[in-house]
C-alpha cells in the first residue's frame, strides 16, 4: 500500500508549519505597515496643530495694522500722545509685537513705546515703499536678524486717505514682531523629542526659498507638509520621525514571538480579533478627524471674527478718549463693519446647516441657458465697466433641462461671476461653457489673467482660505464665498474642481447629474 506525501505525520508536520510561518510573516508584515501608517498619521496630526497655532498667531499679530491704519484713515493728523494711548490699545492682544510705529510718506513719525524707536528697522527703500503704495498689500519681512542682536520680523501695511480708489497714498502701518515671543506657544511642538520639524519660506507660485527652522533635508520627498498663508507668499512646515519612516517598530522581536505562540493556539481567534481591532482603529481615526475639524473650524471662525471686533473696539475706544468725533460719517464706519459680520455669521449658518444635511433645497426643472442668461444679466452693468468681455457658450441640447434649486444655483454663479470681475484684470474675457460629459452636466466658468499658484488650487474651497490675504480682505470677501458653492453643489449631488484655464485665469468645473428630459425626480439628488 502507497502511502500519499501529505498523510505522514512529518508531512503534515511540515505543512501546518509552513502555514504557520506564512502567517505569522504576513501578520508581522501588516504589524509593521500599520505601525509605519500611525506614525505617517501621528506626524501628521503634528503639523496639523503647529500650522493652526501659527496662522492664529499670524493673524492675532497683523490685526493692529488693520486697526492702526483704519484710525489713521479717519484722523491722519494723530498726535504723539494719541498714537500713545491707541499703541496700548492694540498691543494688548499681541503680546510679541514689540514695536508699533506710523510712518507717513515712509518717513517714521510716531513709536509705540517709545523707547523702542532705535529698535525699528528694515524701513522700506524708495522703489519698495512704490512697489508697496502700487499693489497695497500687507508685507511681512523675515524672520531676520535684529538691530538689537535677536530675531524678528517686519510688518508693514500700506494708509490710503481714500482706500477704494488708493489715490490718496498716506504712508504705512508698521509692527516689529518679536520671533522668539511669536513661536513661544509652538516651542513645545517644534521640540517634540520623536519628531524633527522644519519650517522655509515659497514664493507665491510654490518655488522654494530659504529654509528659517530647521534642515533643509526635513523637506525631503516622504516628509509630511503643511502650507501657511502669509501675506508675502506661503511658509511650509515640514515634518517627519527622526528615526526616519522605516524605523522599526519597538519590541518587534518579543512581538513576534508571542504572536507565534498566540497563533499556535489559536489562529482564527487571532484574526477575528485583528478585524474586530481593524475596525476600531477606522472609528477611531474617523472619531479624531471629526475633533480635529470640530476645532479647525473654530480657530478659523475665531480669526475670522477678529478683525471687524477689533475695529469696532478701536473706534469706540478712539470715540471715548476724545481721538475722534463720533460723526455720522464714522458711525458709518462702525455700521459697515457690523454689516460685515452679520454676512460673515449669515455665511457660517449657511454651512453648518450644509455639514449637519440640513440644506433646503427646492429642485424643479431648470435650463441652465435661460438661468446663466439672468444672472449675466444683473451684473451687465459691471461688466461693462469694468471692462470685461462676457460670452456663454451653449452645447447642451436644445430642451435638456437639469434638477437643481434654481435660486441656490443662481447664487453659485453670481459668486464665480462676482469672483472673476473681482480679480481679473480690466479688458479681460470671461467665458461660461454648458455642456455634457457623460453622466454630467458641466458649467464651467473660465477667465483670463491674472491666475493662482498651483499650491492654492487644491485648498480654493477651503473655508477662510484666500489666494491673497490683503486683496481678499480689501474688497471685503470672507474665505467662505468658493467653501458656500461647493456645498451648495454637494447638496445637488454634484462636485466643484478648479484648475488653470487656457484664458490665463482661473478655471471652474461645476459638474452635476444629468437627468433625462422632463423627468421629474423631486428633491434633489
Amino acid at each position: 500500500m502507497t502511502l500519499r506525501w501529505h498523510s505522514t505525520p512529518l508531512a503534515r508536520t511540515v505543512l501546518v508549519g509552513l502555514v504557520v510561518a506564512g502567517t505569522c510573516l504576513r501578520l508581522d508584515w501588516l504589524a509593521t505597515q500599520s505601525f509605519h501608517a500611525r506614525e505617517r498619521a501621528r506626524v501628521a496630526e503634528q503639523v496639523a496643530a503647529l500650522r493652526s497655532m501659527l496662522e492664529q498667531r499670524l493673524h492675532q499679530h497683523l490685526a493692529p495694522l488693520a486697526a492702526g491704519a483704519a484710525v489713521v484713515q479717519l484722523k491722519p493728523d494723530l498726535t504723539q500722545a494719541q498714537f500713545q494711548r491707541l499703541g496700548q490699545g492694540l498691543l494688548k492682544d499681541a503680546p510679541a509685537v514689540r514695536t508699533l510705529a506710523l510712518s507717513p510718506n515712509a518717513v517714521v513719525r510716531h513709536v509705540f513705546p517709545p523707547d523702542q524707536a532705535g529698535h525699528l528697522h528694515a524701513i522700506p527703500t524708495l522703489a519698495e515703499a512704490e512697489q508697496s503704495a502700487r499693489d497695497g498689500t500687507l508685507r511681512l519681512t523675515g524672520p531676520m536678524q535684529m538691530a538689537d542682536g535677536g530675531v524678528g520680523m517686519v510688518a508693514r501695511r500700506p494708509v490710503y486717505l481714500d482706500p477704494d480708489s488708493r489715490l490718496q497714498f498716506w504712508g504705512f502701518v508698521s509692527a516689529v514682531i518679536d520671533y522668539q515671543r511669536f513661536m513661544a506657544l509652538a516651542k513645545p511642538l517644534l521640540a517634540a523629542p520623536d519628531i524633527v520639524f522644519g519650517l522655509r519660506h515659497l514664493s507665491p507660485g510654490g518655488a522654494p526659498r530659504a529654509v528659517f527652522h530647521g534642515a533643509p533635508a526635513t523637506f525631503d520627498a516622504l516628509s509630511e507638509t503643511a502650507l501657511i498663508a502669509t501675506p508675502d507668499g506661503f511658509w511650509q512646515v515640514g515634518a517627519r520621525p527622526r528615526g526616519g519612516w522605516d524605523q522599526p517598530r519597538p519590541y518587534s522581536l518579543p512581538l513576534r514571538l508571542l504572536m507565534l505562540g498566540v497563533l499556535l493556539v489559536s489562529g482564527a481567534a487571532t484574526w477575528l480579533l485583528r478585524a474586530r481591532g481593524l475596525r476600531n482603529n477606522m472609528l477611531l481615526r474617523e472619531l479624531e478627524a471629526g475633533e480635529a475639524a470640530r476645532v479647525q473650524w473654530v480657530a478659523d471662525t475665531s480669526h475670522e471674527l477678529r478683525t471687524p471686533i477689533t475695529i469696532l473696539a478701536t473706534h469706540l475706544d478712539a470715540m471715548q478718549d476724545g481721538i475722534i468725533a463720533p460723526t455720522p460719517d464714522k458711525l458709518a464706519v462702525l455700521s459697515d463693519t457690523v454689516r460685515e459680520m452679520e454676512r460673515l455669521v449669515s455665511d457660517l449658518h449657511v454651512l453648518a446647516r450644509a455639514d449637519a444635511g440640513a440644506q433646503a433645497l427646492l429642485c424643479q426643472q431648470v435650463d441652465l441657458a435661460e438661468l446663466c442668461g439672468e444672472v449675466a444679466a444683473a451684473f451687465a452693468p459691471r461688466l461693462a465697466s469694468h471692462p470685461l468681455h462676457y460670452r456663454l457658450i451653449d452645447e447642451l441640447a436644445p430642451g435638456c433641462l437639469v434638477q437643481a434649486d434654481r435660486q441656490r444655483l443662481g447664487q453659485v454663479l453670481s459668486n464665480l461671476i462676482g469672483n472673476s470681475l473681482r480679480y481679473t484684470d480690466p479688458g479681460g474675457a470671461l467665458y461660461l461653457t454648458l455642456a455634457l460629459a457623460g453622466p454630467h452636466i458641466v458649467i464651467r466658468v473660465e477667465d483670463s489673467a491674472p491666475g493662482v499658484p498651483d499650491a492654492a488650487l487644491a485648498r480654493l474651497f477651503e473655508r477662510f482660505y484666500r489666494v491673497d490675504e490683503s486683496r481678499s480682505r480689501a474688497s471685503g470677501g470672507s474665505g467662505l464665498g468658493l467653501a458656500i458653492c461647493d456645498a451648495i453643489v454637494a447638496g445637488h449631488g454634484g462636485r466643484m474642481q478648479a484648475s488653470h484655464a487656457p484664458l490665463g485665469g482661473l478655471r471652474i468645473d461645476i459638474l452635476l447629474p444629468a437627468h433625462a428630459r422632463h423627468a421629474h425626480h423631486g428633491d434633489c439628488p
